[in-house]
């Protein structure tokens, strides 16, 4: 299906199946002892046929030392079907753009800013900056056999993802607790990698815990905000 096609099928929908929010995670990574990092503040916003987001990474402490301290994203999406179609995505400093990508659903293909190109594998595909309402839109639910593969258009590759597993877990977080669905993916070819969303179902299925590990580490999202806008 064309942009265009995906344009009008969004416009057909009567309700919207996300409400325009704004949401902070603090970035704690195990081997610095699970200290908070930093923070990701990330704006979601309506457009015509979609939905925008800008999304800001601000690095404290230690992590200023490996990385820079701020990194700035921005993208667009529309919903059809229930899925997140990716329009467009970019990333940088304040001063820069570093990277940026583009869809052609009806080739599959992903177009990065140094005319590289990649084929899309068949299966949910989505990205960095679209991931955590990409994964608010599934409620934890996957086809078997379907995987989730997440362009990064910064290191230039695209990563796939299958279901491991899927619970309901209450947890406690800063906003106080919440019933969740507990959505484990698995890393393709490298199964002691999990990315885990805890997506909180009184708050738009949204995670209000995002976990990344591999053997080295664990990287935690802890969500500290999260506003209508």
């Amino acid at each position: 299906m064309s942009n265009n096609g995906h344009s009008q099928a969004i416009a057909a929908n009567v309700a919207a199946p996300l409400e325009p929010v704004s949401i902070e995670y603090k970035i704690r990574i195990s081997k610095f002892g699970n200290a908070t990092l930093g923070k990701v503040q990330s704006q979601l916003t309506n457009t015509e046929t979609g939905y925008a987001i800008k999304s800001v990474t601000k690095a404290q402490g230690m992590a200023l030392l490996l990385m820079q301290s701020n990194i700035q994203e921005s993208c667009e999406f529309e919903v059809v079907d229930g899925r997140a179609i990716a329009r467009n995505y970019s990333g940088g400093t304040v001063d820069e753009t570093q990277y940026s990508v583009d869809y052609d659903w009806e080739k599959r293909k992903v177009s990065l800013s140094d005319q590289e190109s990649l084929d899309m594998p068949q299966g949910y595909v989505v990205d960095n900056c679209i991931m955590w309402f990409a994964a608010a839109l599934l409620k934890g639910e996957l086809p078997d056999g379907e995987g989730v593969y997440i362009v990064d258009g910064k290191s230039k590759r695209i990563r796939g993802y299958k279901l491991r597993s899927t619970q309901e877990e209450r947890i406690a977080t800063p906003l106080g607790d919440r019933d969740t669905i507990k959505m484990v993916l698995e890393r393709e070819l490298r199964p002691n990698r999990t990315l885990t969303f805890w997506l909180s179902k009184i708050d738009q299925y949204l995670p209000v815990r995002i976990e990344e590990s591999r053997k080295s580490r664990t990287t935690t999202f802890e969500i500290s905000e999260l506003n209508k806008v």
